[in-house]
């Protein structure tokens, strides 16, 4: 009987390995990225800083108009950043999301009331 459960546990172990390395792959998103994405008034670039803490994301989107905080997930190589960017005297919330593959990212732009657009980014540095 010791011998029958040893072996029921093994199995049980063995199958479940599959799962648990699926529950954990994730895009690594983390680095230096170069970002172009559409607005109305033209395509805008920025260079993006990205911290990754397993599924949650954080960092900074910088250009010559300033640097805007970031938060972020990732699920599986999908991603979803959100930073604010000052418009008119208010803050206009941006996101972006994406499918990440190596270095590269490429997506949606939305512009909080303002519409949608293309975006990508290409890594720079870790």
């Amino acid at each position: 009987m010791t011998r029958r459960i040893a072996s029921v546990l093994a199995l049980l172990l063995v199958s479940a390995a599959p799962v648990f390395a699926q529950a954990d792959a994730r895009a690594d998103a983390a680095g230096e990225w170069a970002v172009t994405f559409a607005t109305p008034g033209g395509p805008e670039e920025f260079t993006m800083f990205v911290a990754q803490n397993g599924a949650k994301l954080s960092g900074r989107l910088t250009s010559d108009a300033g640097e805007f905080p970031l938060t972020g997930t990732v699920d599986g190589n999908h991603v979803k950043i959100v930073w604010s960017f000052p418009e008119q005297g208010k803050l206009l919330e941006i996101t972006f999301t994406g499918t990440i593959e190596g270095d590269s990212i490429t997506g949606t732009a939305k512009l909080d009331g303002l519409g949608q657009g293309p975006m990508s980014a290409e890594r720079t540095g870790r």
